[in-house]
């Protein structure tokens, strides 16, 4: 199947169900789940009459989340767990200029530097120091020294080329009528209140499929069936366009990743070494990391529910070396069944993953590139287990 990025522009507030409070009160997510565009294909054809057709279409086509964006040429990503900011002065330290945002101390990632630490520590490295990580921003030849701690708030950020921006979506709230399906008029002291996402950004997302016919048929779904909860009552009026936003291929992301983890090995060991300690100079092997971009439901070999990712590379068995995650609540809800979808626990977006083989690079990047396609876990098709294979941010081991 052949990837495609899509840009989706909202005209009217949009709303993705998330999980439900008790009280009046309706939340929303700030991306987009890929089955938000599952189900308004599926509307769509269900509309033109087609009910038959709704099962093989939906399966051509394999969606991805759609983020909020600051262009439609720009795809924003999610901060892996392993991002850490100031916690006295959190934010990018390079930020564009122009923008109401206050530069912080810098955020920086530390997958590299705890992954080789813990390697070299397997391999019998003893350091005078226990690994932890303090702000190094300087001030009038202040050092602040802060604590670092995980990047908090929506988790979403944009690398321009004039600086780094942290996204967070406008919201607003409606207060609606509640209608008694039995007088078909206002229920007396039934009100509820909306959280929608204001129409200031596009979202920008990926999805697989191997008929171009069908991405005609979604762009028409989006505009006319609109996108999200509450389509009948004003919201989730959009559109849909085909965009190119630029993301390295994985060839590169892989030998950038490892070029970088063999630049932090170097230092963590000659500090090893300075305690006598006998480690290796460079990493063996090839590493490679997998960062979910959408909550994924896994299952070990067994079958058994698990929040550890396992791989299955030339018939062997790859486990984990490094790997962060939480636990997060999988349900849904079906309106073409009108019943809750199956609930899970997955694991969260933002979870990180690191593998280690022995094979090269160059063998390594077909198996990676058809993972990336399918994705992991169970229920892909709806827009789980949507991963990215070395993110980029796991180089910014400096403050940015």
């Amino acid at each position: 199947m052949m990837e495609y990025f899509f840009c989706l522009t909202p005209e009217k507030p949009l709303r993705t169900g998330t999980l439900k409070t008790r009280g009046d009160y309706l939340d929303t997510r700030d991306y987009l789940p890929g089955s938000v565009l599952r189900g308004a294909l599926a509307e769509w054809l269900r509309l033109q009459g087609k009910e038959s057709q709704i099962v093989p279409t939906v399966q051509k086509v394999r969606f991805g989340n759609f983020f909020p964006s600051v262009s439609e040429s720009v795809w924003v990503l999610p901060f892996p767990m392993t991002a850490l900011e100031c916690k006295l002065h959190g934010g990018f330290r390079r930020i564009p200029k122009g923008t109401q945002e206050k530069p912080g101390h810098g955020i920086r990632d530390s997958l590299l530097i705890a992954l080789a630490y813990s390697e070299l520590e397997r391999q019998g490295a003893r350091f005078p120091v226990p690994m932890l990580l303090r702000c190094t921003h300087e001030a009038a030849g202040q050092r602040c020294g802060g604590r670092m701690e995980r990047v908090s708030g929506s988790g979403f950020y944009a690398a321009l080329p004039e600086g780094w921006r942290i996204v967070k979506v406008d919201k607003a709230l409606q207060t609606k009528v509640a209608l008694s399906r039995h007088r078909r008029a206002a229920q007396e002291g039934m009100l509820y209140r909306v959280i929608g996402v204001r129409p200031t950004h596009c979202f920008v997302g990926r999805l697989w499929t191997g008929d171009n016919a069908v991405l005609g048929e979604l762009q028409k779904a989006v505009e006319h069936v609109g996108i999200g909860a509450l389509t009948t009552r004003g919201f989730g009026t959009a559109r849909l366009k085909e965009t190119e936003p630029r993301l390295d291929p994985i060839a590169e992301r892989l030998r950038t990743f490892n070029e970088k983890l063999r630049e932090v090995w170097r230092d963590l060991a000659a500090l090893a070494r300075q305690v006598g300690s006998s480690v290796p100079d460079a990493p063996s092997g090839t590493y490679f990391s997998v960062d979910l971009l959408a909550p994924a439901v896994l299952r070990d070999p067994q079958g058994l529910p698990t929040l550890r990712l396992h791989l299955e590379f030339n018939g062997q068995l790859l486990e984990p070396v490094f790997w962060a995650t939480q636990p997060v609540f999988v349900g849904g809800f079906s309106p073409a069944w009108g019943l809750p979808k199956p609930t899970h626990l997955g694991a969260a977006m933002g979870s990180v993953y690191v593998f280690r083989v022995e094979a090269s690079p160059d063998a390594l990047v077909p198996f990676l590139e058809d993972l990336e396609a399918r994705g992991v876990g169970i229920r892909t098709d709806e827009g789980l287990g949507e991963i990215l294979v070395c993110h980029p941010f796991h180089k910014e081991v400096m403050p940015v």
